[in-house]
């Protein structure tokens, strides 16, 4: 019996033995590596940039902090998550006018962006930060990024699915704001590829202003639809950067 005894409690001591040498999940204190936030690199139609030592053709979708076309919105984009034990991110603003940073979002780690649609304050500049957690609850904080809202400009013609030439047309639009800046009209194909952009600065242009679409090199064919839409951009001296905003978006027609 006492031998039974002993051989009990001998396997028990082993098996507490191989136990206290195994790592303990929830005893994980390793915050995930830090979010990094894409700053506003500059706009569609901007020439070339390097990122990672590479020439880089900027598009909606890789210039960083940006307004969108949907409505008067900031979106948020950062670059792929190192770690994969991850839980959630929490996304914090702050403007010039409310200093106080505040939570807006908890959105899944698996999230790529995030829409803030405010309400926002044109003119003012908004200040982002995000917290990452993992699933044991560690967490790191990225920096911040800043970008400022302006107005919107009122589409005119052509009319949104109108059925247009070639070329010789024109685009025509309504001044966003009483302030200086420039505009940008910006055309897309079927490809979603930019086929041709222009800026117009402001002088002694009357309301509205317009943009003559030319006749490029090749030829449009007919039945091709093309997306556009303008552009509003205006700098500031103290950020040293432009503030934007972009017009919804038509579509048209080539007969």
């Amino acid at each position: 019996m006492k031998y039974l005894i002993y051989l009990l409690l001998g396997m028990s001591l082993v098996g507490l033995g191989s136990c206290s040498g195994e790592d303990n999940p929830g005893n994980d204190t390793t915050p995930p590596a830090p979010p990094v936030l894409i700053p506003h690199r500059g706009d569609v139609g901007d020439p070339p940039i390097e990122i990672d030592e590479h020439n880089v053709v900027l598009t909606d979708d890789n210039n960083g902090i940006d307004t969108v076309p949907d409505g008067n919105w900031i979106k948020l984009s950062w670059d792929p998550f190192i770690d994969n034990d991850l839980s959630h991110l929490k996304i914090y603003r702050y403007s010039d006018i409310d200093t106080l940073a505040q939570e807006i979002a908890n959105i899944p780690a698996n999230s790529y962006s995030y829409l803030d649609q405010g309400p926002l304050n044109e003119r003012s500049w908004y200040s982002y930060y995000a917290e990452l957690f993992d699933a044991s609850g560690n967490s790191s904080v990225s920096d911040t990024v800043s970008y400022a809202i302006l107005a919107k400009s009122n589409l005119l013609s052509p009319a949104n699915g109108a059925v247009m030439p070639n070329s010789g047309w024109r685009f025509e639009w309504e001044i966003a704001d009483d302030r200086t800046g420039f505009y940008r009209v910006l055309v897309w194909n079927e490809d979603n590829e930019l086929l041709w952009s222009n800026d117009l600065h402001l002088g002694v242009e009357d309301n509205p202003l317009w943009m003559t679409f030319p006749v490029l090199t090749p030829p449009i064919d007919p039945g091709t639809t093309l997306r556009w839409r303008v552009d509003y951009f205006d700098w500031d001296e103290e950020h040293q950067i432009y503030m934007g905003s972009e017009s919804n978006e038509r579509i048209l027609h080539i007969n």
